[in-house]
């Protein structure tokens, strides 16, 4: 329960997205799950084991960009910073480094399935969420240095890039792939709410997915962090990968967040695309 001298907690509406981008039909608009209201989340497109990307099937369709209500940063938030990784080296050994992108040519045989499980609720990339059996898994037995990673980011399949959908069209129907892939680096942030009514973040989630995308950054404590942390400043698209020392699927570090002071957040941050 609220205390007196606080801004009342609500139950976060869940708006379950089609893959039009219209509020589905078959998820009452009134359904409340209870999860505070200090973001405003929303889930995007479609989950279920249909969401497996092999030959036959794709992970998620997505709305176009102009249904995708991502708005840019507020200026004051976005100063941009010369975070360590942006010349990132690579570990020793020769395996990419956070921040880093790095490119892999992979080949499959036909009949051999992707077995990816991907992320695409940013309308720009595919976010690696699993790899099971199949060309991925394979390569990575192959090529230790150069293997995919959960949270790494496709940007570019054979030279496509800027829509996800596009992406996952290469993907289907290529049988060589040459993949640009961006490896993120994480840092820990640490809000206390106090009288906030919001953190001031709007974030998306896919129901497959283990991470928060934050879409926009406004007035409020984690804008009030950007400013006195600009070492790690939080921007449009980068993810929340735990919150309060819980990672699992997005409804769980919504849960996290319940009637808690302070949110100890780990972000995952990607190099500019």
């Amino acid at each position: 329960a609220a205390s007196s001298d606080r801004a009342p907690l609500q139950s976060l509406r869940a708006l379950v997205a089609n893959p039009r981008g219209h509020l589905n039909e078959t998820a009452s608009s009134a359904t409340r799950l209870p999860l505070l209201t200090m973001f405003g989340a929303c889930c995007c497109a479609n989950g279920g084991d249909d969401n497996a990307l092999d030959d036959g099937r794709i992970i998620q369709e997505i709305p176009g960009k102009e249904e995708l209500d991502m708005p840019e940063m507020p200026k004051a938030a976005m100063k941009e910073v010369a975070f360590s990784q942006q010349a990132p080296a690579k570990k020793e050994g020769g395996s990419p480094g956070p921040g880093s992108t790095f490119s892999a040519t992979i080949r499959r045989n036909p009949s051999e399935p992707i077995g990816l499980d991907i992320d695409l609720i940013d309308g720009l990339s595919a976010v690696v969420v699993d790899i099971k059996e199949g060309a991925i898994k394979s390569w990575n037995e192959r090529n230790p240095e150069l293997a995919l990673r959960l949270n790494d980011r496709v940007v570019d399949v054979n030279g496509s890039r800027g829509d996800a959908n596009n992406l996952v069209t290469r993907l289907k129907s290529d049988t060589t792939w040459v993949l640009q892939v961006q490896r993120p680096s994480e840092f820990p942030v640490s809000i206390n709410r106090a009288d906030a009514p919001s953190l001031g973040m709007d974030l998306r989630y896919a129901p497959n997915g283990t991470t928060l995308m934050i879409t926009q950054v406004g007035d409020g404590p984690m804008q009030d962090w950007n400013r006195q942390h600009p070492e790690k400043v939080v921007h449009r698209h980068d993810r929340i990968i735990q919150l309060n020392g819980v990672r699992g699927s997005p409804p769980e570090l919504l849960q996290a967040s319940e009637d808690a002071e302070t949110l100890d957040l780990v972000i995952v941050h990607y190099p500019p695309m």
